[in-house]
């Protein structure tokens, strides 16, 4: 297993800090420009059998979080689903890669049914951030399907 490919999600911290209003698009940016071409390049490899790859992607990260104490399991597995959501499948999206990111969260889905997700792009998570002052909303948001 490529280490790149893992560390896409499993590098999380810093990437969870800047999905804020103000930073997210130019953080998609960033992970995009470092992860996207590892991740173009894995599934070009895996032509022949893109579902292998998901599959060996979700059992390494299942893997990671059986070694993780068990207090900690569950906050891991919620940061890198949200790795996942938020980053890796919009980066798919953005390259060309359709086809696996639906098969990434078909194998997630298939493996974890109460705990689905689904592929949306970086634009319109972007579009859900609410711009509020001490919890209270300002201003209209713009709801708009894609």
């Amino acid at each position: 297993m490529n280490k790149a490919l893992l560390s896409a999600i499993r590098e999380r911290k810093s990437w969870l800090e800047r999905f804020t209003r103000t930073e997210y698009e130019q953080a998609f940016q960033e992970y995009q420009r470092q992860y996207g071409p590892v991740y173009r390049e894995a599934v070009r490899e895996s032509k022949e059998n893109p579902a292998a790859l998901a599959a060996e992607i979700l059992d390494e990260l299942e893997r990671g979080w059986k070694r993780e104490a068990f207090w900690k399991r569950s906050s891991r597995r919620f940061e890198e689903k949200q790795m996942i959501f938020l980053y890796l499948s919009p980066t798919l999206l953005e390259t060309g890669q359709e086809a696996f990111a639906e098969r990434l969260q078909e194998e997630w889905r298939r493996r974890w049914p109460k705990d689905a997700y689904q592929v949306v792009t970086w634009r319109k998570l972007k579009k859900g951030f609410r711009l509020t002052i001490m919890g209270f909303d300002v201003g209209s948001r713009q709801d708009e399907d894609d």
